[in-house]
């Protein structure tokens, strides 16, 4: 894993990334696990400047959700991150998301399948369970419950208001946040035309197992890039991938 200057460095990124592509505003926020020393770090909370977050305004938690350094707005559902780093130790980046297009398949009594190359090789193939539990993950019980009903998923969605995003990394996390929503927005589009194709599990396990080794890599150094010359306004065409 990286060094604790490197954890907070990508993590300050990658929020602001999704703060560019809309996928973070008010509410939502990223977290990275470094299995070294068994420390979650978990970006700033409601209210704070996610356009310009900084590595320093990190907070720090152990995976029990012992808070252990940090100042100012502290994201009111860490638990959401300890609780998943804890039980996936696969898991070493989440994000917690208010991204409007994925938000409505927690809305909508519609389940959620892949429509895209790039939404079956990020690993979305599994579809995503539902966490029912009503109002904010704000305790360390709640964040339990979600983490388990996550499973092997690489995402949940949150009935009425959000979803939760995991990553082997934080650039895999990144990758896999931006398609989900990509997936999100095609289906939305293509429902005008008429019954939406999505791709079955099977399909996407072949698909999956065919992926270009090179792709994390490829979208995050694209997004880094983006991030370097954005004007700090949210986007608003809602096109992820682009």
């Amino acid at each position: 894993m990286a060094n604790e200057d490197e954890i907070r460095e990508k993590l300050a990124v990658s929020s602001r990334i999704l703060t560019m592509k809309g996928l973070i505003g008010l509410y939502g926020h990223v977290s990275a696990y470094d299995p070294d020393t068994g420390r979650v770090y978990v970006t700033p909370g409601a209210g704070s400047d996610r356009a310009n977050v900084q590595p320093e305004e990190m907070f720090v938690f152990t995976t029990a959700g012992e808070k252990l350094s940090g100042e100012g707005r502290l994201a009111a559902e860490w638990p959401i991150h300890t609780a998943i780093h804890a039980l996936r130790p696969d898991a070493l980046a989440v994000a917690h998301l208010h991204a409007p297009y994925s938000t409505l398949f927690s809305i909508a009594k519609r389940e959620f399948r892949p429509v895209t190359l790039n939404g079956a090789m990020a690993g979305l193939g599994s579809g995503l369970p539902l966490f029912e539990e009503l109002g904010l993950v704000t305790k360390v019980e709640q964040g339990q419950r979600l983490a388990k009903e996550l499973g092997s998923h690489r995402a949940i969605l949150m009935l009425g208001y959000g979803s939760a995003v995991v990553g082997s990394s934080v650039e895999d996390l990144i990758h896999a946040c931006l398609t989900l929503e990509d997936n999100a927005i095609k289906i939305y589009q293509a429902a005008v035309l008429g019954e939406v194709r999505s791709f079955t599990p099977e399909e996407c396990e072949v698909i999956y197992n065919k992926r270009m080794p090179f792709g994390v890599d490829a979208a995050w150094q694209y997004f880094t890039r983006q991030e370097s010359r954005w004007g700090r306004q949210p986007e608003t065409s809602w096109h992820p991938l682009e």
